[in-house]
């Protein structure tokens, strides 16, 4: 922009000399070949001057504002120490609380059974108490119990110096095991009774249902049971039968 003012400069000093050679004066008229020439006075070309040079002004510095980066925008507001200290102390409270809930479980040992075979698996679980819903809970995630069976009672006492264990179950658990085939049912029946005499370090248990002896289409569970596997329970069903 500036060499173009530049120009305009020399243009316009060119001109007035050009008129001072022609012999152009204030408020007169000079004629050559017959031709009259209009008026132009000095004032006029200083006018006509200062208008072209402010015009050539304002474009200039509208070329120079468009041409104007951006200006950056405002930080982000980082947030102040204490909240950031407090939440700090929020996820200290959250693994404090995770370790306490961790700290707050006891094992529980579960058996089921070893699938294709007549043998029983052992695994070790997390419970937040050992109780008997907790292992019928677990019991039924390895489908040796249906999920709709309940405990209807459960007593532990000493007899004869041995540790006794009563489960009273309802409907339900019969009815499952009406549906099985005698092996499943021997995998089911010693799955609950190891699981329950490990867990409560006892001798012996009785599993009924609804206050009686535990009756399937295969046989009646009347004597206490021990710890076994499903092979000695089949072993036992069969001298039974004969």
């Amino acid at each position: 922009m500036n060499k173009r003012r530049d120009k305009a400069l020399i243009t316009i000093m060119a001109t007035m000399l050009f008129l001072a050679a022609c012999g152009i004066e204030t408020g007169g008229k000079v004629y050559s070949e017959e031709t009259a020439v209009p008026e132009v006075s000095s004032q006029d070309l200083l006018v006509n001057s200062l208008e072209y040079l402010l015009e050539d002004k304002d474009e200039t510095s509208q070329d120079e504002e468009e041409a104007a980066p951006d200006a950056e925008p405002p930080a982000p507001d980082s947030g102040s120490g204490n909240e950031a200290e407090e939440a700090a102390q929020s996820r200290n409270r959250a693994a404090d609380g995770s370790q306490e809930e961790a700290a707050d479980t006891v094992e529980a040992v579960i058996y089921y059974g070893k699938a294709g075979t007549l043998t029983l698996e052992k695994e070790t679980t997390g419970v937040t108490a050992v109780t008997p819903e907790a292992l019928l809970d677990r019991l039924a995630g390895h489908n040796i119990v249906s999920l709709d069976t309940k405990i209807l009672s459960f007593e532990q006492e000493d007899r004869d110096g041995a540790s006794v264990l009563y489960l009273d179950l309802s409907k339900a658990a019969s009815e499952y095991l009406d549906t099985m085939s005698k092996e499943a049912e021997c995998i089911i029946v010693s799955a609950i009774a190891d699981t329950f005499l490990d867990n409560y370090g006892a001798d012996g248990i009785y599993i009924t249902v609804e206050g009686g002896p535990l009756t399937t289409a295969h046989s009646q569970y009347e004597q206490m049971l021990t710890v076994c596997t499903p092979e000695e329970l089949m072993a036992a069903m069969a001298d039974t039968d004969s």
